[in-house]
C-alpha cells in the first residue's frame, strides 16, 4: 500500500510540475491590438465639418459608382481611440485579425460612426473625430463616455446599394 501511495504522490507532483511549467503570464481575456496600423496622416488633409459636430479627414479619395447609404451593409477596417490618449479600444485588427468587420447595419453603431461612413466610396480612407454626444455621450455603462473618439477607418466593400 504504501508502494501504491508513493506512487500516486509522485505522479500528483508530476501533474502538478507539468500544469505549473505550461502556465504562462497572458491574460485569456486581454484584447491585443499590436496589428493595429498607426493613425492615418491628417496633416495635408482638409477638416469638413458636419452640422451634427461630426469632424473628419478624407485621407485617400474611394473609388467606384457608389457611395454608402443608410441602408448598406459594409465591410471596413477600423481602429478607435481615445483623442485624449491615443488609446485603442476597438479595431478591427484584433487579436491578429487581418480581414474587415462587416457591419450588416449601420443602425447598430453609435451615431457618430455611422454619419461618418455615409458617403465613403470603396477603397476610401477617413479619420472621424466623433464628439461624446455623438459616441457614447454620458451612458452609465460605456468605460467611454465623455470622450472624444478618433476612428480611422477605410472602407473596403459595400455590401447592398
Amino acid at each position: 500500500m504504501t508502494l501504491l501511495k508513493n506512487i500516486f504522490s509522485v505522479f500528483i507532483l508530476f501533474l502538478l510540475t507539468v500544469s505549473i511549467s505550461s502556465c504562462d503570464e497572458s491574460n485569456p481575456f486581454e484584447v491585443d491590438y499590436s496589428d493595429a496600423p498607426e493613425p492615418f496622416d491628417i496633416e495635408n488633409t482638409t477638416m469638413v465639418e458636419s452640422e451634427s459636430g461630426l469632424v473628419y479627414y478624407i485621407v485617400e479619395e474611394g473609388s467606384g459608382a457608389f457611395e454608402v447609404e443608410i441602408r448598406d451593409a459594409v465591410r471596413v477596417y477600423y481602429t478607435g481611440r481615445k483623442v485624449d490618449t491615443g488609446e485603442i479600444f476597438d479595431s478591427s485588427y484584433r487579436n491578429g485579425n487581418q480581414s474587415p468587420t462587416t457591419f450588416n447595419s449601420l443602425d447598430n453603431l453609435i451615431e457618430g460612426f455611422r454619419e461618418g461612413l455615409i458617403g465613403m466610396k470603396e477603397g476610401e480612407k477617413r479619420v472621424l473625430i466623433i464628439p461624446p454626444d455623438l459616441g457614447y455621450g454620458d451612458s452609465p455603462n460605456s468605460s467611454l463616455r465623455n470622450d472624444t473618439l478618433r476612428f480611422d477607418v477605410e472602407l473596403a466593400a459595400i455590401l447592398s446599394n
